[in-house]
């Protein structure tokens, strides 16, 4: 997939809130906090939603973006708490020949073209050696895409012998190709990857992944490899694609890997999305995974508010949205959530204005020439509400039931530290919340280390003391408990 600047990337939950219902906006506005009145919020230590895994939060570091060599990188990755970085350059993926670091032809450039999507400007910029080495420095797993679209198994299964066997790199996640279905076979409209295949079908795709994962697996029996699947929306050419993949490869599969992108354009539809539209389209996609293979894990491969850049993106909106949708998938079904991405580019229109999807700012000028983005490595805003994701999302945390209300939003985890962590967002852009907070199953101290981002300040900043009173106006606030 391309984010533009470079193209255009289909939204899966906005088909998916057309499978449960459309947002309703009414409800979906902050409630006003000015009353004297206090939100609930309720922590149920002892109700345990589920354990994340060693890698439950990372990033996509696309290859076309050298930023990931930038001194900064490693440590940038370290302080946002990110545990997995994943190999991904969109479409670029199936062009990519991971031993000598280039790009095949793009077999379907004339479709491509006319839609405004040249690969030919997404040269890999670091090497595969490049990626490995900066997930070892930051401690982070690795997930990979291999190249379905232009290479074959043993192409494939040479790149796992290599990582694992030669270099130890012990990569343990790997997925066939990238957003395979969008390769023509659902319709011309939905022609965005790279495929030269001469049969594009899913059952196609399917067959050929089996060769994969046997060829993969041979090369290293520990890895988990995913199949790619679409949003699965009833009445749409995704769902087949969905259902034959899952018949046909489901069974040898570890994981799928699935694209989530909410697709709200107003800044209450999409806080009010973690709550509504993202339970609900989790919830469909677990019946459908689980129909073909129960033991088949969910994989959110890419995710982030939209798939264009637009001011947004780099606002606190998203700030709050990045932790809210991040621990909203976690708990209803999702193994390891990866946001788009690191680095992406600068891009947008003089119409719509200007932003970026990575968490970095890449130091570019927008493609239309007009807007020069921020210097690079400059932390844009969801920065900042990944720092805190991180913080409570650890490896081995256990997420429980917190509830609120109003224009609260409460996440909880018990830490692998043996504290409690309570994320409260405040997602009324005007109003500060006051809020009462009862804590069932946790026997707290009489301090607590609390760290918040808001709106008005850009930034992180930790005070020590008691459970605030009162959320700032569009924040968010991580309470760290010790018994």
């Amino acid at each position: 997939m391309f984010k533009n600047a470079y193209g255009t990337m289909f939204s899966l939950l906005a088909a998916t809130t057309t499978l449960s219902g459309a947002t309703n906006l009414s409800s979906a506005t902050p409630a006003s906090a000015t009353s004297a009145s206090a939100v609930h919020v309720d922590v149920s230590a002892n109700d345990v939603i589920t354990r994340l895994g060693d890698h439950a939060v990372g990033v996509n570091t696309p290859i076309w973006s050298a930023n990931l060599l930038d001194r900064p990188a490693d440590r940038l990755i370290r302080d946002a708490g990110i545990q997995r970085l994943a190999f991904d350059g969109g479409g670029v993926s199936d062009l990519y020949h991971w031993r000598t670091g280039r790009l095949s032809p793009d077999p379907q450039a004339a479709a491509h073209d006319a839609q405004g999507l040249d690969y030919e400007d997404l040269k890999p910029q670091f090497s595969f050696d490049q990626f490995a080495a900066t997930a070892r420095a930051t401690d982070s797993s690795m997930l990979v895409h291999v190249n379905y679209g232009t290479g074959t198994p043993q192409e494939a299964a040479d790149w796992v012998r290599y990582a694992n066997k030669t270099r130890h790199y012990g990569v343990t996640d790997w997925a066939i190709g990238e957003e395979t279905y969008f390769n023509g076979a659902l319709g011309a409209s939905m022609n965005t990857e790279p495929d030269g295949h001469a049969d594009k079908s899913a059952q196609a795709y399917a067959t050929n992944s089996l060769a994969f994962i046997k060829a993969m697996k041979a090369a290293d029996p520990s890895i988990r490899v995913g199949l790619e699947l679409a949003a699965p929306i009833p009445g749409t050419p995704m769902l087949d694609w969905d259902k034959t993949v899952l018949s046909v490869a489901g069974s040898a599969a570890d994981f799928v890997d699935v694209h989530y992108y909410t697709g709200a354009q107003t800044d209450a539809a999409l806080l009010a999305s973690p709550q509504t539209s993202i339970p609900r389209g989790m919830a469909s996609l677990r019946s459908l995974v689980a129909s073909y293979n129960p033991k088949l894990k969910i994989d959110i491969g890419e995710t982030n508010s939209y798939y264009q850049q637009a001011p947004q993106q780099i606002s606190p909106t998203n700030a709050l949205y990045l932790p809210e949708s991040v621990l909203a998938m976690l708990e209803n079904g999702a193994g390891e959530v990866d946001w788009w991405s690191l680095y992406n580019k600068w891009g947008g229109s003089a119409e719509s204005g200007y932003g970026d999807l990575g968490l970095l700012a890449s130091g570019n000028v927008s493609g239309d020439g007009a807007s020069q983005g921020p210097k690079a490595d400059t932390k844009f805003d969801p920065y900042y509400g990944m720092q805190l994701l991180g913080a409570l999302a650890r490896p081995g945390a256990r997420l429980v039931t917190a509830t609120a209300g109003g224009s609260v939003v409460a996440h909880a985890a018990l830490l692998p530290d043996s504290g409690l962590g309570v994320l409260l967002a405040n997602n009324d852009p005007d109003h500060a919340a006051p809020i009462d907070t009862r804590i069932n199953g946790f026997h707290a101290g009489s301090k607590a280390t609390i760290l918040t981002y808001s709106a008005a300040t850009h930034r992180v900043t930790e005070t020590h003391g008691s459970i605030p009173k009162t959320l700032p106006a569009y924040s968010l606030t991580l309470v760290l408990l010790r018994h």
